[in-house]
């Protein structure tokens, strides 16, 4: 029964369909994220660097566009210096985080870092509760509440290799997509090569 659904015309055109259209969307999309995937690996803190760089650009290009916006509003309606204000607070953050992408990078990590704290420490808290209680894993969740908020902790000494060790951890990810793209993609051909 298999072999005579394999075998029918209309079954045929369907597969020839979806190869035609996700070969080459698969092979694309491994060549992209393997690239990226490499170079966030060898070079992290370039990697970072362009992100914020770009972040910045964005940032300016919002701005400029918010103080241009408040400025035409406030002549022909009397406000929008509103806007004006925030676009100009927009401008003067690209301008930093263009010229310090490092520093900008450490400094988005200290707020990452602080949330991560508060939830850390909101984890422990709830730990100890269920060990009171003796309810559940308590011992699993406390002992994991704790490492959470030692590695918090350790981020706030050093918040540039946990922004390291973030874009490591996408550029495993990118690469493991990759290899599963490539994958799909000879499964795809060998299916299609059996009719």
């Amino acid at each position: 029964m298999r072999k005579q659904l394999f075998k029918t015309d209309l079954f045929q055109e369907k597969l020839q369909r979806l190869y035609n259209k996700s070969a080459p969307m698969l092979l694309f999309e491994a060549v992209l994220f393997a690239v990226f995937g490499v170079f966030m690996l060898i070079q992290p803190v370039g990697f970072l660097s362009v992100i914020v760089t770009l972040f910045a650009i964005v940032l300016m290009l919002i701005g400029f566009y918010r103080v241009v916006s408040g400025l035409v509003a406030s002549q022909e309606y009397g406000g929008g210096w509103l806007d004006v204000l925030f676009g100009l607070f927009n401008i003067i953050i690209g301008v930093l985080f263009f010229a310090y992408p490092i520093g900008s990078v450490i400094g988005i990590m200290y707020l990452f870092v602080i949330l991560f704290i508060v939830q850390s420490v909101h984890s422990v808290i709830f730990a100890i509760n269920l060990t009171r209680a003796r309810f559940g894993h308590y011992v699993l969740n406390l002992v994991l509440s704790l490492i959470l908020l030692a590695v918090a902790i350790s981020l706030l000494f050093f918040p540039l290799a946990g922004a390291v060790l973030g874009v490591v951890i996408m550029a495993i990810l990118l690469l493991v997509y990759a290899v599963a793209d490539i994958y799909m993609f000879i499964q795809i051909y060998r299916m299609q090569n059996k009719l």
